[in-house]
């Protein structure tokens, strides 16, 4: 199904719910969103949050070893076989598993803290639409096209890449289809139950004057501190982020439950 072309009678069979005449006047708002995240978005921030918080209580070795098998490094994919003096632990498998896995570590607790910030804004809204099943899907999705772009760009290098943007980058692009929609602004939006809205179309997003202006600054500060430095003994993989965003603006339409709803009536 064209994916700019959204049935303007869709309905969620799950609800029961009609929507023929729906418009974002009707839309019934919502608490804020760190409050009234979805299941699914705490209970992985959770997980998140006791992985650092276990890793910083383990020895060095442990760390490093824990390390250097679940994040994504480009030499893993090389035909040099060491790095920092080291064997790769992982073997074979971590050549599959660290296209996800290493979205599970994070490199400090600002980054940590970052990333939940923008997953409760942003994946909440995601997850309430998709529901908790392709939601995950999506995440695992964004995350290792993600580390994909991460590779490309970083061929041949020591890079080594960990954090859940690449996968907050998908679920954000979702977002971003449905809070534009209608005219729609990031403030308000945010603070309405967006899971009954029809999105924008995809080609129609590029000429929404607001997500145009949204998308630009984020990717845009996004490339700054990658360039900069500004952020002393950390990069910016502005590549992953762009990588996952592409994604769930892709897929989205293909994992929405209102078209496949509409799909089978």
């Amino acid at each position: 199904m064209d994916d700019d072309k959204f049935p303007e009678n869709w309905r969620f069979d799950e609800r029961q719910r009609r929507s023929d005449d729906l418009d974002a006047s009707k839309i019934r708002r919502a608490g804020p969103p760190a409050v009234n995240a979805p299941g699914v978005v705490l209970l992985l921030a959770g997980t998140l949050l006791l992985i650092h918080a276990g890793l910083q209580l383990v020895g060095s070795d442990t760390y490093n070893r824990v390390l250097l098998t679940l994040a994504f490094l480009p030499v893993r994919f090389q035909t040099l076989t060491e790095f920092g003096g080291q064997l790769l632990p992982g073997g074979e498998i971590a050549r599959v598993t660290s296209f996800f896995t290493y979205a599970l570590l994070h490199g400090s607790w600002t980054h940590l803290v970052m990333n939940m910030v923008w997953m409760l804004a942003f994946g909440s809204v995601a997850a309430r639409r998709l529901g908790p099943a392709r939601f995950i899907g999506l995440s695992m999705l964004a995350a290792g096209v993600a580390a994909a772009f991460s590779m490309v760009m970083n061929w041949g290098t020591g890079a080594i890449l960990v954090g859940a943007s690449g996968a907050i980058a998908g679920q954000m692009a979702v977002a971003v289809r449905l809070i534009f929609a209608h005219g729609g602004t990031l403030m308000s939006s945010l603070r309405k139950d967006l899971s009954l809205v029809p999105p924008e179309p995809l080609l129609r997003l590029f000429t929404n004057r607001s997500a145009v202006i949204f998308i630009a600054v984020w990717l845009g500060v996004d490339m700054l501190f990658a360039s900069s430095g500004l952020l002393s003994g950390a990069r910016i993989a502005w590549e992953a982020h762009l990588g996952g965003f592409l994604t769930g603006l892709l897929v989205f339409g293909w994992l929405d439950p209102a078209r496949r709803s509409q799909a089978r009536t």
